[in-house]
């Protein structure tokens, strides 16, 4: 999992004996059962519903990503996903008002670059009234 600069530095000060950064009281890393309950007692001592788990994070941040632009492929190596499609959900997933705001932008700044057709002499001139000729 890539790690921002910002918790690269609050992570370098954090006294820790182990390579996992979150361990159990005995300085062990966690099994996925343990973590699970571990995150269930913690949840519930804080008074949030138990529908508040560790993935919903999880999805939140690939939410994120890619409602900020981050591909697919960005998102995998973020979460540590191992296949494409599974960090594909989550740009399908990500604020398509946002998104298609942003593609309108875009287009916008393509236009601003030149016409991208080929101007046609027909197009725009005035339709012939009843009993012209051409």
């Amino acid at each position: 999992m890539t790690v921002s600069q910002p918790r690269l530095a609050s992570l370098a000060t954090a006294e820790r004996e182990h390579v996992s950064v979150l361990t159990t009281a005995y300085g062990k890393p966690f099994t996925v059962d343990g973590f699970s309950q571990w995150m269930r007692n913690a949840i519930t001592a804080s008074g949030l519903p138990l529908d508040a788990q560790p993935h919903g994070l999880r999805k939140a941040t690939g939410r994120r990503l890619a409602e900020a632009g981050a591909t697919a492929k960005m998102i995998m190596s973020v979460l540590g996903h191992t296949t494409l499609a599974e960090a594909e959900r989550y740009t399908e997933e990500a604020d398509q008002a946002g998104l298609a705001e942003d593609a309108v932008i875009k287009l916008e700044g393509h236009k601003a670059n030149g016409n991208a057709q080929t101007a046609s002499p027909g197009l725009g001139k005035p339709k012939k009234s009843e009993g012209e000729s051409m």
